[in-house]
C-alpha cells in the first residue's frame, strides 16, 4: 500500500524478492550501528603508584564513555590479605574519582577462591 489513508487506498505492484532484500539490508545496517556492551576488566595491586593509578583511571573513563561495564580487581599478595581494609579504601577512592560518569553495582567484595582479591563492578551512569 502506497497511500493507505486515501479513499480508495492506493496500492502498487512490486517485486517481493527486492522488498525482502531491502528489508535485510536495512536490518543489517541497523545492527552495525548498535554497540554491544562488554565487561572490561581492570587489574591492579595495592601498591600502585600515582602515575599508574592515573593511567588506569583514564582508561576506565574511556571504557565507561563507550558504555562498557568494568570489573575492577585488586590483587592482594602475601600479607596484604591482612590489610584488606586498605584495599577497600583504594576501591572507594576509585568510585569517588569516577562518580561523575559511573556508579558501583553492588558492593566491593573479597574473594577467597584461588588468588585473594577484592572485586567490584562499575557501570556507566
Amino acid at each position: 500500500m502506497l497511500a493507505p489513508n486515501e479513499d480508495p487506498p492506493v496500492c502498487g505492484i512490486m517485486d517481493f524478492g527486492k522488498y525482502l532484500y531491502e528489508q535485510k539490508t536495512r536490518q543489517r545496517e541497523s545492527k552495525r550501528k548498535q554497540h554491544q556492551t562488554e565487561v572490561r576488566e581492570m587489574r591492579m595491586k595495592m601498591k600502585i603508584g600515582a602515575g599508574d593509578y592515573e593511567v588506569k583511571l583514564r582508561k576506565m573513563r574511556e571504557f565507561l564513555t563507550e558504555k562498557d561495564r568494568i570489573r575492577v580487581t585488586l590483587w592482594l599478595r602475601g600479607r596484604e590479605v591482612v590489610h584488606a581494609d586498605l584495599g577497600m579504601r583504594l576501591m572507594q577512592k576509585i568510585v569517588a574519582d569516577l562518580s561523575d560518569i559511573a556508579r558501583m553495582e553492588g558492593e566491593a567484595r573479597q574473594t577467597t577462591e584461588g588468588r585473594k582479591s577484592i572485586q567490584m563492578m562499575l557501570v556507566p551512569r
